[in-house]
Parts: structure tokens; sequence; C-alpha cells
């Protein structure tokens, strides 16, 4: 969540020289002093972000008898398989057929709303949710691997 305090700031300056001068001339100085902590203290509370941001990325992935298990937390680590992701360069829906030889589940988990959770098959196919299975280029999908390897868990 991010916060944007300088109008709120100029706008209670503002508001606060106007109230000082109008008691000065009434003679209720404390009642204005009062007055605009109450204006600040009501009118500084935090503004909700418009964006989801990830906040945590959990991988499964299955080569062979082998299971990697991961849970990434740091922005770095996150950024990584964010990174990873966007090069797969989907496209096209299509029909694997068997989707029982899921090697890769990769879970990214929000700060507000629902997670989305992308499902790999092999090194050919990736799945959004539970949306149609597109495409991939197979020599980018394992790259994964060597990636997980290289970052260990954050948790």
């Amino acid at each position: 969540m991010t916060t944007n305090l300088m109008p709120l700031r100029e706008l209670f300056y503002n508001f606060c020289g106007f109230v000082t001068y109008y008691v000065e001339v009434m003679g209720m100085k404390r009642i204005a002093v009062i007055f605009c902590i109450c204006c600040l203290l009501g009118g500084c509370r935090r503004q909700e972000s418009p964006y989801r941001v990830v906040t945590a990325v959990e991988v499964q992935y299955q080569k062979g008898e082998s299971t990697v298990q991961r849970t990434y937390t740091r922005n770095e680590n996150i950024t990584a398989v964010l990174n990873y992701l966007r090069m797969l360069n989907p496209y096209g829906p299509v029909n694997p057929g068997e989707t029982e030889n899921v090697t890769c589940r990769i879970t990214l988990q929000y700060s507000q709303g629902p997670d989305t959770v992308y499902t790999q098959q092999g090194y050919d196919y990736l799945q959004k949710d539970n949306g149609s299975w597109t495409k991939i280029d197979n020599s980018r999908a394992g790259l994964l691997y060597p990636l997980l390897l290289l970052m260990p868990s954050d948790k």
C-alpha cells in the first residue's frame, strides 16, 4: 500500500493558516490548535493502492524422481521468478491431451485479491489458473530448474 500525503499536507497548511488567522481575530487560539490536530489526524489515514503487489511466490518443480519446493518473499527472488514467467512467451491456445505430467506449479500470492497459479506441463505447455493451455518456447522453459537450484527458499 502506498500513501500520498503531499496534497494533504498542503491542504492542511492552507486550512490551518486560514483557521489560525480567523481564530486570532476571534481570540480562540487553543480551539484552533486542537481543531487543526484533529483535522491532521483524521485526514492522514492510509490510502489503498489500486495495484496488486506480489508478496510471495511458491514454486513446486518436479524433475524425474526429485521434487524441488521453494517459497520466495524477498523482492529479488520474486522478480527472478516473474521474469521467468514473462520470458516463456506463451502463444496460442492448444490442447496438450493428458495433463498428468505436470512438472511445475508456480503460485503468486498477492497483497490483495486471489492468488494466481501457473501450471507448466513438461517444457511445452503453460496454463494460468484454470484457463486454456498455451504453447511455450521449450528452450526457455528449461531454465527454471537451474534458477531454483541457485536460489534457496527465503523461508
